[in-house]
């Protein structure tokens, strides 16, 4: 674990850059198909950063705010972590909505494109949270399980036992929904076709993972499912309809 690399340059931070980074570079690279100029790319990432990094943080405090009471301003140091990623996501589907109404862009279209690279963004960032420590997982006895520093927070809370590697599990995750998006793009011919299979398959990931992972017992709801879980399913919901409403379409269109 290395949640600090040199001097005041945090792993976690630098993970999230690179994230951004590649991903506007692969947005902007693919929006050339749909002959939207990298300046809207660019533009729509921009949106889509500041809004996503508004609802992580939101996310995090409303679900946590006991650890804010009477210390308010903490909620803007986000240096202290507490992220949630589901609110940045959820943020930036809807940013991007409004900016696609006022731009004149379709909003399928554009999910579709800027999608692949939060996936993509999903598995570089959660390499940063393995070094970093955070989001671990429950212990464990599995070959493959991991013993964190005894100065981190796993080892904090559970003592020096081995837990469930849940960063990389979610990294592996983010780069495997990457890949099938991309694969099955190839013979994608609907707008929203892409968003759908990445609210389902995105949804399926996360619901699993979370399996695996440590959560305060105020964070877990009904079933003993996290609130994240229960998130899942309404994205895989969600999915499921979009994918079920662009068939439908393709029916009625070819029987029309």
């Amino acid at each position: 674990m290395h949640p600090v690399l040199i001097g005041p340059l945090k792993t976690y931070g630098l993970a999230l850059a690179i994230s951004f980074v590649v991903g506007i570079w692969l947005a902007a690279r693919r929006a050339r198909r749909l002959e939207i100029p990298a300046e809207a790319i660019y533009d729509l990432s921009f949106v889509i950063l500041v809004s996503s990094l508004v609802g992580v943080r939101l996310t995090y405090v409303v679900t946590h705010l006991s650890e804010f009471a009477g210390q308010w301003h903490r909620i803007f140091l986000i240096n202290e972590g507490g992220l949630t990623l589901y609110g940045g996501i959820i943020a930036a589907l809807l940013a991007g909505w409004v900016f696609c109404r006022r731009r004149g862009y379709s909003f399928l279209a554009l999910a579709d494109n800027m999608l692949p690279s939060v996936a993509l963004g999903i598995g570089i960032t959660r390499i940063g949270c393995f070094m970093a420590g955070c989001c671990y997982g429950k212990p464990c006895a599995l070959p493959w399980s991991v013993h964190f520093p005894h100065d981190s927070p796993a080892v904090r809370h559970f003592g020096d036992v081995a837990v469930h590697p849940s960063q990389l599990y979610s990294s592996l995750g983010g780069f495997l929904v990457f890949g099938l998006l991309l694969l099955w793009e190839r013979s994608s011919h609907r707008p929203g076709q892409t968003m759908g299979r990445f609210l389902l398959l995105y949804g399926i990931h996360r619901f699993v993972v979370d399996f695996t992972r440590y959560y305060e017992p105020s964070q877990q709801l009904a079933l003993g499912w996290s609130n994240n879980q229960w998130l899942s399913l309404g994205l895989m919901a969600l999915g499921l309809v979009i994918m079920l409403q662009l068939a439908r379409r393709a029916t009625s269109s070819e029987s029309a």
